[in-house]
This record gives C-alpha cells, sequence and structure tokens, in this order.
C-alpha cells in the first residue's frame, strides 16, 4: 500500500528568469503541477519566487475545475516571510533566524516523499545567482530519505543537482532500473514536445518508487 507521504510531492524551486525555457518556463510549472495532480499526488509548495505563484495557478486549474474538489485535499503552501520563497529569500536576517529557517524547510519537507527540484535562481545584488536555499533543500530531502528528482534541463541549481545526482547515482539508488529516465531530465527543450517528455519522465519517476531510494553516503 502507498502511504500518504509516498504520494505527496515538494517542488522546490525559485526562478527570477527561465533561461532556455524563456516565457514557456511559467506554462512548464503549471503544466508540471496539473499533471501531478492529475495523476492522485499531492503538492507541498514553499512558494519560491518565479515558481510558487504558477504552481499556485496550476493547482487551481486542476483542482477546482477538473477534479471540482476541495482545495487543502490535493494542495498546502508554506511562503516564506519576505516574499522570497524557500530557496529564493534574499531578506535579512536577524540573529538565529537561520536556524529557524532550517526548522521550517525540514518540517516542510519531511512531510513529501518524493521532491522536485526545477530552475533554483535568484536575483542578488545586480546579477542572477545560483540559489542557495535549493541546495540545502536537497540535502534536507536527502536526510529525509525522499525520491530527490533535480530537473537539470531547467538549468541553475537544479541543473547543478541533476549532475550530482547522475555521477553518484549508485549512492542514491539500489539498482539502475531508472537510470534513463533521470538522463532525460538534463535533455535541452527546444520544442513544446520536448516539455511534454520531459513531465513524462517525471511522472514516470514519481510513479514507480523504484528504484528505491537508499542514501548510504
Amino acid at each position: 500500500m502507498v502511504s500518504d507521504r509516498q504520494k505527496t510531492v515538494f517542488i522546490s524551486g525559485s526562478a527570477y528568469e527561465y533561461g532556455k525555457f524563456g516565457d514557456s518556463g511559467r506554462d512548464f510549472i503549471r503544466n508540471l503541477t496539473k499533471t501531478l495532480l492529475r495523476n492522485h499526488f499531492k503538492i507541498v509548495s514553499g512558494f519560491g519566487a518565479g515558481v510558487g505563484n504558477h504552481v499556485i495557478e496550476g493547482a487551481l486549474f486542476e483542482i477546482y475545475l477538473e477534479k471540482k474538489s476541495n482545495l487543502t485535499d490535493h494542495f498546502r503552501v508554506y511562503p516564506f516571510p519576505g516574499g522570497g520563497g524557500s530557496n529564493g529569500y534574499n531578506g535579512a536576517r536577524a540573529d538565529g533566524l537561520d536556524a529557524v529557517w532550517e526548522d521550517y524547510r525540514s518540517d516542510i519537507i519531511s512531510q513529501a516523499g518524493i521532491v522536485i527540484f526545477i530552475f533554483g535562481n535568484k536575483l542578488e545584488d545586480i546579477s542572477v545567482r545560483e540559489a542557495d536555499g535549493m541546495l540545502k533543500e536537497f540535502e534536507i530531502a536527502k536526510s529525509h530519505r525522499a525520491l530527490l528528482i533535480p530537473v537539470g534541463a531547467s538549468g541553475y541549481a537544479s541543473e547543478k543537482l541533476w549532475k550530482i545526482l547522475l555521477e553518484k547515482y549508485d549512492d542514491y539508488f539500489d539498482n539502475r532500473e531508472k537510470f534513463s529516465l533521470f538522463e532525460r531530465l538534463g535533455q535541452p527543450c527546444n520544442k513544446e514536445q520536448d516539455v511534454t517528455d520531459l513531465i513524462d519522465a517525471i511522472l514516470q519517476i514519481a510513479l514507480v518508487r523504484s528504484p528505491e531510494p537508499w542514501v548510504t553516503k
């Protein structure tokens, strides 16, 4: 029997810009959200800047127009103070607040058996930089033995995490049954069908939790 946690997905992401996806990055986020809900997953979001609002849009469309169901049965959002979201927070922090954010992140992520990482950038000073909060969320998710799905094609921190996972794949999983699907997560998306195929690869990994994640290192 699949547990509620195994069917709950945390979407980790922030985006000041969408890189090679351009404006279609917003549609990618909405369609990914709708696809997950359509396949009976529940979604948890930390409302990452540039990502969380499109997750909500996708969720509202699917839940109210298609499922005609209660929002809270399928979707939960946990915004971070300051409007930066779970891994794009840019505000000044009082002494000890970093530890509070870490506990908050851990509590949110612990609800999910699957964590999907998309984009992962933020505007800092006058430059677009890697969202270091996503790297923290990756480590937290790993500590909770969640199934880690970094979408390398979306670039930025998620691409970095995708490369790490592929390089150390055998440290995360006990067999290579889904290795080719993970490879697909980093393939460039040059047309609409590529994005559709990318979402399908994410779904196939999430639907069957084999290989079972066994974090050993």
